[in-house]
Formats: C-alpha cells, sequence, structure tokens
C-alpha cells in the first residue's frame, strides 16, 4: 500500500517560494506524481494560499498558484460534516481552527502530514517535517 501525504499550506508555500524544505516538499510531489505516493491537500489550504498570495502579490497570481494546485496529482479533501466535528476536538487543543481543519482532514484520509507546524504535534497524526530546524 502506498503512503498517503496531506501538504499543510506551509509545505506548499515553501515548494512554490523555493525556502528552506523547499526539496523535501518536491519529493514528495514527485513520489505522488510517480504514484508511488497519494498525495491530498486539504480545501482549507486552497483557502490560505489564495488569501496568502492575494495579499502579498495579487490576486492574479494567487489564481495562478490555486490552477497548479488543481492541475497536479493532490487531491483535494472536503470539509464535511464529520471533518468538521473532528476540527472541532482538535482546535480544543489550542490548535488555530485552519490547522484544526486540516488536521481533521489527514485524520480521515489515514495521510502523514507534510508541514513544519508544531500545532500538529498536539494530534494523533503522523508527521513528516519539511523542515528539520524548527
Amino acid at each position: 500500500m502506498n503512503m498517503k501525504y496531506l501538504l499543510d499550506t506551509k509545505a506548499l508555500i515553501a515548494f512554490f517560494n523555493n525556502e528552506d524544505g523547499a526539496e523535501f516538499v518536491e519529493k514528495v510531489l514527485r513520489e505522488v506524481d510517480e504514484n508511488k505516493a497519494e498525495g491530498f491537500v486539504s480545501s482549507i489550504t486552497l483557502t490560505e494560499i489564495y488569501y496568502l498570495y492575494s495579499r502579498r502579490l495579487d490576486e492574479d497570481f494567487a489564481k495562478e498558484r490555486i490552477e497548479q494546485i488543481r492541475m497536479s496529482n493532490l487531491k483535494t479533501v472536503a470539509v464535511d460534516e464529520e471533518t468538521a466535528i473532528k476540527a472541532g476536538q482538535y482546535k480544543i487543543e489550542t490548535i488555530p481552527i485552519a490547522d484544526a481543519l486540516i488536521a481533521a482532514s489527514a485524520h480521515f484520509i489515514g495521510a502523514k502530514v507534510v508541514t513544519d507546524d508544531e500545532h500538529f504535534e498536539k494530534t494523533d497524526l503522523k508527521i513528516a517535517r519539511f523542515r528539520k530546524n524548527r
């Protein structure tokens, strides 16, 4: 059975901006492209990517980034009732709501979260840190 990865917003931004840890994210994306792993992204990450790139640059650039994700082999995980409720459980641990929703998405598909965000360590999820020095 293939490994399942859910890429956190920070992981995709590091990849897009060629920041520290981008090579690790690129390796995961390559595994997904070669069908050696399954790759996912939470619909909440699309919200965050759109917002962050619109604020930093402009909406056209944000739309390009969203299109790159949509054209990739990453599958988008929608937030349904079950995911929303699980996110509420994670939110109790003082995790920001967006991260709680991303964590809940990973929980239900049984995916390891590709992140460098310590908030995910408060959950029961497996984590693949794309940046070691944090």
